[in-house]
Order: structure tokens, then C-alpha cells, then sequence
């Protein structure tokens, strides 16, 4: 396989058939996608299963990448890792942290649901701008299809591409990517800061949404959403 994906010449006709079949409501939103791809095939994701991968920038690989898009969007309840903890952790916490013994299944227990909230944080994010800025033509992509980016625009006046990258914590690990190729640069935005408590809202990128996007309201999303799906 080459090292450079080169997608069909009909993918973007062939994106909105496949997703028609499987919710039409999001056909337009991922035949945008496909042709962004189709641009900047280089950008598109590695897909993890090797029979997938034989086939990228083909019919087969469009329609895992509709499957995905898809699913990704459906509700998600945050669920308790499953791996199995490290008493060694007990141990620390007892005898440098002098927590009692008595306590210890309890921190356990609570430290596990505490990294499945977190864990969830990152894609209520992402569900929540996507519900402010996909009205506006900005597209979410949901799902594992392009590399360090999360949103894209297309500009059909300038016939450019806007690109946009978030991350929940300035902490959180960052693509090297800045740019991708023809100059295109990949925005970047994170909604807290780990060193301070502060949120980061007032420098998301304006020539990305003039929508008013704050802590308080992303916080009303957040609980909204948690309660519809519980």
C-alpha cells in the first residue's frame, strides 16, 4: 500500500450513499468529511484493522469511517475502567498518606468512578461545541478519521479549509501538527488550565464561532446531557 491514501474519485458521491443508509441527517456532514480527506488524504487516520487499512480511500474504508462517524454521536454513559487496580497504590497511600486501612476500598472505589468522569470530560467537550458550531457549518469529526483534528470548516468563498483542534487541559498531550499540507494551519484551544483555577473560553479562537461559548453554559450541557442518558 502506498504510504500516501489517494481516495476514489466518487468517495464523496459514495459518503452520501453509505450514510444515507445509516442516518441521513448526518449525509451532508460526512460528505464534507470524506472531501476534506480526499484533499488532505494524509490526515486521514490509520485504521486498526489491517483488512481496513489494505483498502484506504476505498469503498470499504468510506463506509468504516461512516460506521464510526456515526456511532460516536450516540449517547455515551461513563463507565468504570475495568482494569484491575494496583495495591501497590493502597499501599502508598496508607503508609505515606497515613490514610487508615479501613478507608482504602472505599478510595479505591471512588478513585475509579473519579477516572471514568474524567475520562468522559474530553468527549462531552466535543459534543457540546459541536452542538454550537455545526449550525454554522463547522463539522465534528466524530469517530477516528483525521489526524489532530476535531472540527473543520469549509470557506466556499475562499475555497479553504478552517481546521480546529481542543483539548480539555493545557496539560493534555498536543499533536505536532500545526500545519497540514498547502499552509493549512490547524487552530488550537484548551477549555483549562492544570497549573490554576481558570478556565480558558475567552480565547477560543473567534474566527472559529462568534457564539457564546462560556464554563456556565457548557456546564448546563454537561448535566443535561448526563441526565438524559442515565
Amino acid at each position: 500500500m502506498s504510504s500516501v491514501v489517494s481516495f476514489v474519485e466518487n468517495a464523496e458521491e459514495l459518503a452520501k450513499k453509505i450514510m444515507d443508509n445509516i442516518e441521513p441527517a448526518l449525509s451532508g456532514k460526512f460528505q464534507l468529511l470524506i472531501r476534506f480527506l480526499s484533499d488532505y488524504p494524509e490526515t486521514c487516520s490509520i485504521p486498526r484493522s489491517k483488512k481496513i487499512k489494505e483498502k484506504m480511500g476505498e469503498e470499504e474504508h468510506i463506509k468504516s469511517l461512516a460506521k464510526s462517524f456515526h456511532e460516536s454521536r450516540l449517547p455515551k454513559k461513563p463507565t468504570p475502567p475495568t482494569t484491575i487496580p494496583d495495591e501497590v497504590v493502597s499501599l502508598v497511600l496508607h503508609t505515606s498518606f497515613d490514610i487508615p486501612e479501613a478507608d482504602l476500598e472505599k478510595i479505591k472505589e471512588e478513585h475509579g468512578l473519579s477516572m471514568a468522569a474524567e475520562n468522559i470530560v474530553g468527549d462531552l467537550l466535543e459534543r457540546y461545541l459541536a452542538e454550537k458550531l455545526e449550525p454554522s457549518g463547522w463539522i465534528w469529526c466524530s469517530g477516528t478519521s483525521v489526524k489532530a483534528v476535531d472540527f473543520i470548516y469549509y470557506d466556499e468563498k475562499k475555497d479553504k479549509w478552517k481546521l480546529l483542534q481542543v483539548k480539555n487541559r493545557d496539560n493534555t498531550e498536543n499533536s505536532s501538527s500545526s500545519k497540514i499540507r498547502d499552509n493549512t494551519p490547524i487552530q488550537k484551544w484548551f477549555r483549562t488550565f492544570s497549573k490554576r483555577d481558570a478556565t480558558n473560553w475567552e480565547n477560543f479562537p473567534d474566527e472559529v464561532s462568534s457564539k457564546n461559548l462560556n464554563e456556565k453554559d457548557f456546564r448546563v450541557f454537561v448535566k443535561k446531557y448526563l441526565i438524559s442518558i442515565k
